[in-house]
C-alpha cells in the first residue's frame, strides 16, 4: 500500500483526528496570516473553513456508532476493577470520547467472544450513569461454571470485545403505573438499575417503586451504595434487603424472598399497577408463583412488554 493510500484510509477510520489537525492548523497559520498581511478577509475564511471542519465531525459521529443492532463491533477494554468478591466493573471505550449511549429502558446489549475456536454470546446491561460520554459500563458477575463470565474476568486492559445491540422488549410510558414493585436476583440488578435511573430522578414522572433485592451474602450486593442513595435521595423510592446466608451482622431479612415479604414490601395487584422481575431462571420461577397466588395474572416464565408482570 502506498503512502497516498495509507492516508486516506487512516483519514476515512479516524475522520476525527483529522478535524483535530485541521482545527490547530486554523489556530495557527490564521493569526500568523493576519499579523504579516493585515488582510482582515482570512478570518473569514477561517471561521467558514471551520464550519465545514465542524459539519464533517458532526456528521461523522452522527452516522458512525459504537453500537448496532444488525451488526457486530468490537470495542476495547480500558478499565477493569473490582467490585465485590466475585463481580467486576468493565468499561470498555466507545469510538469518539463524546459519543454517549441511548439504552432504551429495560434493553441489553449483546456480548460476543471466542473461546476455543467457538463463538458464544450472553446479554448484559450497562450500568452506565446517564450521559456518561466515551465508554460502556457493565457489571459481570464470575460463576463457577461460567464460560462467559470466567473469559470476562480474565480480560486484560487492550483486549477486545464484540457488541451489539439494544435489544429488549421492556414498554413503559411516564405515569403508566402509579405504583411498581420489582424483584432482582444477584446481577439482575443490572437492568434494574437501568430503570430506576430512567424514572426515579425524572420530575415528570411520579411512580413509586419499590424493590426486594436479593443475594446470597452481604458481599454479594451489588451497586449498594448507589441504591442506598437513591433511597435517601427520592422518597417514593424503597429498597429491601434479602440475604440467604447473612454474618452476624446482618440485621435485614434473612433467607429467599417470601410470599410475605411480597405482600409487605411490594404494591398489591392493582390496574394502575406493574410487577418486573429480573434474577436467575429458579428465583424468577418461585416469584412468579408467589405473584400468581397474590392476584397478579402472569403465571408464566416470560412475558411481552406491555405486560403488568414483565420477567426480563
Amino acid at each position: 500500500m502506498s503512502l497516498i493510500e495509507t492516508c486516506v484510509s487512516f483519514a476515512l477510520a479516524n475522520p476525527l483526528y483529522w478535524f483535530c489537525t485541521g482545527l490547530l492548523l486554523n489556530c495557527v497559520i490564521t493569526p500568523l496570516y493576519l499579523w504579516k498581511t493585515q488582510d482582515s478577509r482570512i478570518v473569514g475564511l477561517s471561521l467558514l473553513h471551520f464550519a465545514v471542519l465542524y459539519a464533517i465531525a458532526f456528521i461523522t459521529v452522527r452516522t458512525e456508532r459504537s453500537l448496532y443492532k444488525d451488526k457486530w463491533v468490537a470495542l476495547p477494554l480500558v478499565k477493569k476493577a473490582r467490585i465485590s468478591r466475585n463481580t467486576s466493573l468493565y468499561c470498555f471505550k466507545l469510538k469518539y470520547p463524546f459519543e454517549t449511549l441511548h439504552i432504551p429502558m429495560g434493553y441489553h446489549l449483546a456480548a460476543r467472544v471466542t473461546i476455543n475456536g467457538e463463538r458464544l454470546v450472553r446479554y448484559y446491561t450497562p450500568v452506565n450513569v446517564p450521559n456518561t460520554e466515551g465508554l460502556l459500563e457493565l457489571v459481570v458477575k464470575t460463576y463457577k461454571h461460567g464460560v462467559v463470565s470466567k473469559y470476562f474476568d480474565k480480560l486484560k486492559i487492550g483486549q477486545y470485545v464484540e457488541f451489539k445491540g439494544p435489544l429488549g422488549e421492556l414498554e413503559y410510558d411516564q405515569d403508566s403505573a402509579t405504583e411498581l414493585g420489582i424483584i432482582a436476583g444477584g446481577s439482575g440488578i443490572t437492568p434494574v438499575l437501568q430503570v430506576l435511573q430512567e424514572i426515579i430522578p425524572s420530575p415528570e414522572d411520579l411512580t413509586h417503586i419499590s424493590l426486594i433485592y436479593a443475594n446470597e451474602t452481604e458481599d454479594d450486593i451489588l451497586l449498594k451504595s448507589q441504591l442506598d442513595h437513591m433511597a435517601k435521595e427520592y422518597p417514593h423510592f424503597k429498597v429491601h434487603y434479602v440475604v440467604h446466608k447473612p454474618n452476624g451482622l446482618w440485621n435485614g431479612d434473612i433467607g429467599y424472598v417470601t410470599l410475605e415479604e411480597m405482600k409487605r414490601y411490594l404494591p398489591k395487584q392493582a390496574e394502575d399497577h406493574r410487577l418486573l422481575i429480573c434474577g436467575p431462571p429458579k428465583m424468577n420461577e418461585m416469584v412468579l408463583s408467589y405473584a400468581k397466588e397474590l392476584g397478579w395474572s402472569n403465571g408464566f416464565h416470560k412475558g411481552n412488554g406491555s405486560d403488568k408482570v414483565f420477567v426480563f
